[in-house]
This record gives C-alpha cells, structure tokens and sequence, in this order.
C-alpha cells in the first residue's frame, strides 16, 4: 500500500507539471483578452463621445435650414465677406466629413476587437476546458491518495494484529490475570504496610511465620529486577531478552497506527474540555470548538468524536468525581448497550507516553525495557474487544494520558521506537509484574498457558530483584489454633484431626509453592496455593497482616518457611 501510495503521488507530481505550461499559457490569454477588453472598453469610450459631439454638430447645422444657409451666404456685406462665409460652411462640411470618418474608422476597429475577442475566447475555451478536466483528474487523485492513506491506516492496524497474532490464544491467560489482578488489589488494599528486611525472621518456639518473596504473578519481565538490571549498568536489549526466552528483536511501523483506549465508562454525562482549537463531530455535522469550551457526552447523544485541529491541543476529561485525566489524540463517546464509553484514540507511540507501570525517576534502560514490554502487550491486545483495545487500568495497563508523560518517559519511547520482541514470527506477549522475588515463572505453572504456545514466557533467575521493596516479606507469628480456624471447618477437624504444621514440599520448577499441605493430627489436607492465600487475606487476620501473591522462595526450605 505505501508502494501503491507512492506511485499516487509522483503521478500526481507528473501530472502537475504537465499542466504546468498549460496553466501558464492560460494564464497569458486570460491577460491578453483582460488587456484587450480593457481598450475596447476606453475606444467604445472615444467612439461615443466622438459620436455624440458629431451629432450635435449636425444638429447645429441643420437647424440654421436651408434658407439660412442662403441667407448666410448672400447677406456678405462684400465679396472677401462672401468668399469667407463660404469658406467657413466648406470648412464645417469637411470638418463633419472627417468626423464621420473618423468615426467610422473606430466603428470598424471596435468591431474588428470584437471579433477578434470573440476569437480569443473561442480559442481558450477548449484550453479552459482541459485545464478544468486536469484539475478534476487531479482533484480524483488527492482524493484517491486520501482514501488509500485512510485504507493504510487500517491496514496498518490489521497487519500488526496479524503480527501479533496471539489475541485470539491470549483471552484465556488475559481472563486469568484479571482475577488474579483483582484479588490482588483487595489484598493490597488490607494489608498494613509492614517493614521488610533482606531475610525473614524466626517465630518463637511454638508459633508459625509466613514468609515469601516478591510481589505480582511473576511471568516475563519483573519491573523490580529490570531496574536492578539497569542500575548493574545492563541495557534494555539485554533485560528484555533476559525475562523473554530465544527471542528476536524487530522494528515496526507503529508511529501512525491508532489503538483505541477505553477510560470511562457508565450511564452518566461526561465532558471533555480541550486546551486549544479542537472540532466537535456528530453525525455530518461539524462545530469547531475554542480553547476551553466544554463538551458533554451522554449515552443518548449518539456517536461523537472531539478532534484536535492544533498539534498542542490536549483533551481532559471529566467523569462524575471531577477531572479524570487529559489525553493526546481524539476522545469518541461510543454508546452501547444503554451505556457510554470514552474512548482515546490515538497513535500507539503517543499511548505508550501516557502509562503509568514504572516511576520515571528509575534509570532510563529500566523504563525502556518496561517500554519495549508495554509495546509489544498493547500490539497482542490490539482488536481484542469489540469496542476498544484496551482499557487504562491494570487488568490491561495502566494509562493516565498526559498525566503520566515525563521527560524520561517520553525519551524511553523515543529511543525505541516501533520496537519489539518477536518469537516465531509473531510479535510476544509481553506479560510483566512487579516483583518476581528472585525467579520468575513458567507461564504454565500460573496461569495454564503451554509453554509451547508461549516458549518465551518460562522462568529464569532474577538476582537482581533484591532491589524491590518487598523481595523478602513476611507475617507476624500467629499460634496453629489461629490459623486451624482460617483453614480448618468443624467437619475438617473431625476428619483431620487439628492443625500441627505444614508441609511446604510440592513446588514448580521456579521453586513457587504449587500446593500447602495442612498437617492435622489425624491426617494431612492438601490445597491450591491460591487457595491457602486467599483464604487468609480473607480471614480478620488481614487487619494486621496479608500476604503478597508471589509466593516464591530462593531455596525450597525458606519459601513458606515455619517456625
């Protein structure tokens, strides 16, 4: 298509100077005949003022008749006197003679510059005429240009979901990863903030500790340990390809392709107030917008798109709290189902500018890692609703607009752009996580993807995650009777006797805990992973304690280490 769009426009280039000389010959006649109408216009002038001094003459004349004339001539008081009367009417006789001559002679030219304009624009005519038809042509062939520039940009997008390749593969893992980010979020809304330190401490004697590393689900690339990577003095080539196995780098054309971003979305009235010209469209109809000028969106107003016509205009948009955040690009209110959606819409590396995933005081190679990341996830979810792309919360990315921007953000996106990391022809799925606690994991192991699907999502070591908050974390001590009443029903008590330990043995290839055996007197219980954190975050005891999702231990004795 840009082969198809760069023919367009050198023929456009030939065409227009072919039409170049024509344009300037017209030009010239056009010049002539304003030249010769002009002339016409003073000699119609002379002509009639002589025409009219001419008749008054005659006028004069004729009105003395004939035998005034007669009289004139013979009351000469002398001979000399009749000879000079004589004269005089020979004189006005041949005066008025010249005069109609004259004026003849200027009927004649006036009508001769008449037919010779008559002429001219003859001759034009069909010179007029091709030169309207080339700028018609030329007129189909920007508007041909146009259409195809708009196909590009669709085919732009098509051709790097179709790169991308694994939207379709991804909804189960995506599915998986919004539970998990919810549950997260609910546990780290309970916990309390307690201090961490680079080992876990002993319980006393007859009480239990819950320790762990890391936090966040732990496949790809750990933010944590990128900067640690890139504090060690490790580029972002080298962090990416360290959390994404056997994978390839590639350069995409994604500085023109749009995503579309949903922010808002609910049944009340939004409005967007932009900070320099902009135009409202609704339907066929187009109103250009001022500097400040509110808008207001609602479900019943139908589809609207608020477009920035200056390059320095900016969209900020407010829902029912009050002012939410301020976007590049178009905002389109797309009503659905009784509800309406806000949507950003802008070019992918404008996007990435806007995310909020890492703190833009780290060093530059993390936040380009983290940027080459985010990339390549945005391009694996493009097409993935039905609406939008993406959302800007966590389930997707997080994306605050231009309130997330920075100098080091933007110069991260810069320096990478179009950028990406591809495995078997396909661009990845970059999936990331806070802290990884020391190794990340196999896809497989957290959210049952293959590892044959996604060979570059299996886990490797990740020293250099020491540098995160919560590498090492831990709970207060608590006696098994506590914890026999989060894990234990009075059915489990008659069936398993009470809680007397632990066993912290079954575990994946990245040393995470897979399962929890609850030791009873009478027999063991065993449950999911998931199932033993859950179910204490969701007990009292999350007043004072909670415990991290990433369950990861550096060696398989201190993992869930008991005391």
């Amino acid at each position: 298509m840009r082969q198809t769009l760069a023919a367009l426009e050198a023929q456009l280039a030939l065409s227009n100077a072919d039409l170049a000389p024509v344009a300037a010959l017209a030009h010239a006649l056009q010049e002539q005949i304003a030249a010769a109408q002009l002339q016409l216009s003073h000699a119609q002038l002379a002509y009639v003022q002589h025409l009219r001094a001419f008749q008054t003459d005659i006028r004069r004349l004729y009105a003395l008749g004939g035998m005034r004339w007669i009289e004139f001539v013979f009351s000469a008081r002398s001979f000399d006197d009749l000879l000079n009367r004589s004269i005089y009417l020979q004189q006005i006789s041949v005066s008025e003679l010249q005069l109609a001559r004259k004026l003849r002679v200027e009927r004649d030219t006036l009508e001769a510059q008449r037919r010779l304009l008559v002429q001219a624009q003859t001759d034009l005519a069909p010179l007029l005429d091709k030169l309207q038809a080339r700028q018609n042509a030329i007129a189909g062939q920007v508007a041909t240009v146009a259409s195809y520039d708009s196909q590009l940009d669709s085919l732009r997008r098509q051709t790097l979901i179709r790169l991308a390749g694994l939207q379709g593969l991804s909804r189960k893992l995506q599915a998986a990863l919004d539970a998990y980010e919810t549950e997260a979020a609910q546990a780290a809304l309970r916990g309390n903030g307690v201090s961490y330190a680079a080992t876990c401490p002993a319980a006393p004697s007859g009480g239990v500790r819950l320790c762990g590393h890391g936090w966040g689900h732990g496949v790809g690339l750990g933010q944590w340990g990128a900067k640690g990577m890139a504090l060690a003095g490790l580029n972002y080539r080298f962090i990416d390809q360290h959390f994404y196995t056997g994978t390839s780098w590639a350069s995409l054309d994604t500085a023109n392709t749009p995503i579309h971003v949903g922010v808002l979305w609910g049944t009340a009235t939004y409005r967007v107030v932009p900070s320099g010209p902009a135009q409202l469209i609704v339907g066929s109809q187009v109103r250009n917008l001022a500097s400040g000028q509110t808008v207001a969106l609602s479900p019943g107003g139908g589809l609207q798109k608020i477009i920035p016509t200056s390059a320095g205009t900016r969209l900020a948009v407010y829902g029912p709290s009050g002012r939410y955040h301020a976007y590049r690009g178009t905002i389109v209110a797309q009503p659905s189902g009784g509800m309406l959606y806000i949507i950003n819409v802008l070019p992918i590396e404008d996007y990435l500018r806007g995310l909020g995933e890492v703190p833009s005081s780290w060093p530059l190679e993390a936040i380009k890692a983290q940027i080459v990341a985010a990339r390549c996830y945005a391009l694996t979810h493009m097409g993935s609703t039905a609406i939008y792309d993406v959302d800007d919360t966590t389930q997707f990315q997080v994306y605050r607009g231009i309130d997330s921007e920075s100098a080091s953000q933007n110069a991260a996106v810069d320096q990478t752009a179009g950028q990406v990391l591809m495995y078997g022809g396909h661009v990845i799925e970059a999936f990331f996580s806070a802290s990884d606690g020391g190794h990340t994991a196999n896809v497989s192991d957290v959210f049952g993807g293959s590892l044959t699907t996604y060979p570059y999502l299996r886990g490797v070591l990740d020293p250099w995650d020491v540098v995160a908050p919560r590498h090492t974390w831990y709970t207060g001590v608590y006696s098994y009777g506590t914890l026999e009443r989060v894990y234990f029903s009075a059915a489990d008590v008659a069936t398993y006797g009470h809680l007397v330990g632990l066993d912290l043995a079954d575990r994946d290839a990245s040393d995470r805990l897979n399962t929890v055996g609850l030791i009873g007197s009478r027999a063991a219980k065993r449950i999911g992973v998931s199932a033993f954190l859950h179910a204490f975050n969701r007990s009292s005891l999350t007043g004072t304690d909670v415990l991290w999702n990433e369950m990861f231990g550096l060696t398989p004795s201190n993992t869930w280490r008991y005391w």
